[in-house]
């Protein structure tokens, strides 16, 4: 970087870090709004890629999750080190005696199947942010969080959130997932309520679930942070 003769020395080291900083982190195209490129769907039945009912849809540039089916809708590419946020909103219904459910699944690893081998950031009604390892058809991921130790074993293990902090229903829930290295945080609304270490798990597909119950996200970004 060429800077010019009159800067300090203290100016100069602060745009030097701020360029160091800017090039740690690059925002990756996701989601365009317009097509799921980059994306596949798996549903119970079907199998990879043949959603023919439309259970993942794009509608006014958003993902629309159908309460028709069970299933997933994956990324190609496995990712690490990412920050994801994203905002999620149940769709109107006159039911008030249904749970609504869905998930993220992320360092997701393995064969297709309901459901992949991976870490699962919990967006269930009253439950978002909770984390279920899940494993798949092997051993799920081990992690630590505030120094206790879970996973390794061949059966779902959920650590529940630390606080929740969800919107009423109705109204838009703002997630955002950071995994750089070993580490990994869930944050729900501007606040952190869940975070830990993972023993080797640092990459994987990222998916959202179908869980039964319409869902919507927009918002969708992922910013590739350095390790």
């Amino acid at each position: 970087m060429h800077l010019p003769r009159f800067f300090s020395p203290v100016i100069a080291a602060l745009l030097i870090c701020s360029a160091i900083a800017q090039s740690e982190s690059k925002t990756i195209d996701l989601f365009d709004g317009k097509t799921l490129s980059g994306w596949y769907s798996y549903l119970k039945e079907e199998g990879k890629n043949n959603d023919s009912t439309g259970v993942f849809s794009i509608v006014d540039g958003m993902i629309r999750i159908s309460n028709a089916k069970l299933g997933y809708l994956s990324t190609e590419k496995e990712y690490s080190n990412f920050t994801l946020s994203y905002s999620y909103r149940w769709a109107e219904t006159t039911k008030t005696d249904v749970t609504r459910n869905s998930g993220l699944i992320y360092h997701a690893i393995g064969e297709d199947r309901m459901w992949c081998n991976g870490m699962e950031l919990q967006m269930q009604q009253g439950d978002a942010g909770d984390l279920w390892l899940i494993p798949g058809v092997d051993a799920n991921a081990e992690i630590t969080v505030k120094d206790a130790s879970f996973g390794g074993v061949k059966k779902g293990t959920r650590i529940l959130k630390w606080e929740a902090n969800e919107k009423p229903l109705g109204e838009w829930n703002k997630v955002v997932l950071t995994c750089r290295g070993n580490d990994f945080e869930h944050w729900i609304n501007g606040k952190k309520v869940l975070s830990g270490t993972t023993k080797e798990r640092i990459a994987g597909k990222i998916q959202f679930q179908a869980e039964g119950h319409e869902v919507w996200l927009r918002d969708l970004k992922l910013e590739s942070l350095a390790p």
